[in-house]
């Protein structure tokens, strides 16, 4: 009885069973108003519907519950609740973030589309590190068998540009990066605040002679902290 007690108090401390606690205790009222003799037959009877419509009612929320418990556990992941179903912008993370990084083959529209805001992220102090291909390697070689349509002076010419982008870029801060790859990267990733519980990072990987948006998807340290 006194563990009875204890489980009692702690459950309705914490807001839990609350319903089961309240069905007993009008059992216990019903109970005490028929031994004693202080209520007709009538209000019993009225007590003792209210009771049970309340523990109806109690069994058809915890079924419903058990129910979508058992769906949750019973779903097959399915990749569209993993990729990207279209290309979305991450400027709302870059105008707040203190650490930004970018890596892939190019990245002339990347940084393109995002060049006004990390100019104003470098003003404040934010680190920016950046790595592609080198153009004066077999890298671009290697991008053109991937590809489809180009030639390998297309990605010098593309190289030349996010290089002199950066170049520009330098000017607004020092704590800009860049590395070059001797090699063709099979995928493209940004990653925004990695040490961070809401930082991000986001991977491309690289389609083979397509032009169809590439399958992308985005981990998140409270979900793939490893």
């Amino acid at each position: 009885m006194i563990r009875f007690i204890k489980k009692a108090f702690r459950d309705i401390s914490s807001g839990r069973n609350l319903e089961y606690y309240i069905t007993l205790l009008f059992i216990l009222v019903i109970l005490a108003l028929d031994i004693f003799n202080l209520a007709s037959s009538d209000v019993l009877t009225n007590i003792t519907l209210a009771v049970l419509a309340l523990v109806v009612s109690t069994s058809l929320s915890t079924r419903e519950s058990l129910e979508e418990l058992s769906r949750k556990l019973t779903k097959t992941q399915s990749a569209d609740d993993f990729f990207w179903n279209f290309k979305r912008s991450i400027e709302p993370d870059i105008s707040q973030a203190k650490y930004i990084g970018f890596g892939g083959a190019v990245l002339r529209r990347t940084l393109r589309d995002y060049s006004a805001s990390l100019e104003e992220r470098l003003r404040v102090g934010t680190k920016v590190r950046i790595m592609l291909m080198d153009p004066e390697s077999t890298a671009p070689e290697q991008a053109v068998l991937r590809s489809k349509g180009v030639d390998r002076q297309h990605f010098i010419d593309a190289l030349r540009i996010t290089i002199k982008t950066i170049e520009r870029l330098t000017n607004v801060s020092e704590k800009i990066e860049l590395g070059l790859l001797p090699y063709m990267p099979a995928f493209g990733i940004v990653v925004i605040d990695p040490d961070e519980p809401y930082g991000r990072i986001i991977v491309e990987i690289y389609p083979h002679h397509s032009d169809s948006f590439a399958a992308t998807f985005e981990l998140r340290p409270d979900h793939d902290p490893y």
